[in-house]
């Protein structure tokens, strides 16, 4: 008898590559495979395929919408500075996710990996969490993590799953059904570039730099709050090189920030506007001090440097959870002024120049990008630099005038 061997997608802007086909398939018949910019695409193994058609009903990014709509939306950051200083931004993840393991949860969340991929780990312990903080500006695999997410909710157990929208939305489907032991977290995601495109740059800067990277980070708060990295190298006489990566002096973030080196489907992403698959979104709360200048004057004002998160409740359970954690300090916003410089929002990013610089990626790796940004970039890859340099309350005030 002949096979009814199902189409995953027509086109690649239909997958998300969230892993739900893969981790739903009883015959472990689908694997993610890259492509020649190392995005990640579901292949189905005709001889193992019987048919089920579970892969194709489990797809939330082309079967689901999504009908939540934001309750409430907050400028907050947690009471624990240290905490708020090794997070991205306000260190909001960080206090829900100890809050969750200290009364006998589990997290998931997206962590740095050995090979210096990125993929979703198990976290059951508060000091392992930093696994799990800051920025991967990079897609996570997700792995069996779906699955093992269902037997420990399946075996009573609480867990609180992170990630993008679409891997989020992925496990919702996967999952099946309601879960009260599970809290979900999305993140505004801009898009993600895949891991190979990633380690073409890590390369990149090894070489660069003449050292062995024993350290990586996206956002480091030494500098304060935005997005400039860190990254540490061990050079062949075993000394240690600490280097800024510059948000505008590094390759990778420029194109990044560019929104030109995401997979195909973030272009067109059903997540970037208000409904969200999550009980909660976080994200940096970019332009608060245009929307909610009262929150950094006078005595009690936050300290930006330190980094202030939008949180946004989408479900009832969001919104208790977040009720409940003592370690948060929330001032009410709304949504619309939180979309103010989190344009994801309220649309998906913009392709621009994404098809010329893969193809450039394609034919001449990280080298071909790096030459291509130092002829068009000029002097505007010091703009972080200078930028670093302005005092906080010029800076604060320039932004304002804006």
């Amino acid at each position: 008898m002949e096979k009814n061997i199902p189409v995953l997608y027509q086109n690649k802007s239909d997958c998300c590559g969230c892993g739900a086909c893969v981790n739903v398939c009883p015959r472990n018949a689908i694997k993610m495979v890259a492509d020649e910019c190392g995005f990640l695409y579901p292949k189905i193994d005709d001889d193992l395929c019987v048919g089920c058609r579970k892969c194709t009903s489990v797809c939330a990014f082309q079967n689901i919408s999504e009908e939540n709509t934001p309750l409430s939306t907050y400028a907050a950051v947690s009471k624990n500075k240290e905490q708020a200083v090794k997070s991205a931004s306000g260190g909001i993840f960080a206090s829900l996710a100890e809050d969750f393991i200290n009364k006998g949860g589990i997290v998931f969340g997206a962590s740095f990996d050995e090979k210096r991929g990125v993929s979703h780990q198990l976290v059951d312990k508060v000091e392992n969490l930093y696994l799990l903080q800051g920025s991967k500006y990079v897609q996570s695999k997700i792995g069996n993590t779906y699955k093992e997410a269902k037997k420990l909710l399946t075996a009573g157990e609480k867990v609180l799953f992170s990630g993008t929208p679409c891997q989020v939305a992925g496990l919702r489907s996967y999952l099946g059904k309601v879960y009260d032991g599970l809290l979900t977290v999305d993140i505004i995601c801009h898009g993600v570039p895949s891991e190979k495109i990633f380690q073409s740059y890590l390369h990149f800067i090894e070489d660069k730099y003449k050292g062995k990277l024993t350290y990586f980070t996206f956002r480091d708060k030494n500098i304060g709050w935005g997005i400039n990295g860190k990254a540490i190298f061990e050079t062949p006489s075993g000394k240690k090189k600490n280097v800024t990566l510059w948000q505008s002096g590094s390759s990778y973030l420029f194109y990044f920030i560019k929104g030109w080196i995401y997979r195909e489907n973030c272009y067109q992403c059903k997540y970037a506007g208000a409904h969200r698959p999550g009980d909660i979104t976080l994200g940096d709360y970019w332009g608060i001090e245009k929307q909610h200048p009262e929150y950094l004057n006078g005595a009690d004002g936050w300290d930006e440097s330190n980094g202030i998160s939008v949180v946004i409740a989408n479900t009832s359970k969001g919104l208790e959870v977040l009720n409940e954690i003592d370690g948060l300090e929330m001032r009410s916003s709304t949504f619309e002024k939180a979309a103010y410089g989190n344009k994801q929002l309220m649309h998906p990013s913009e392709k621009g120049k994404r098809q010329e610089i893969l193809e450039q990626y394609r034919i001449g790796g990280w080298d071909a990008l790096e030459n291509r940004y130092q002829k068009k970039i000029g002097i505007r890859k010091y703009a972080s630099q200078v930028k670093s340099l302005i005092p906080l309350k010029m800076k604060r005030w320039l932004k304002g005038r804006i």
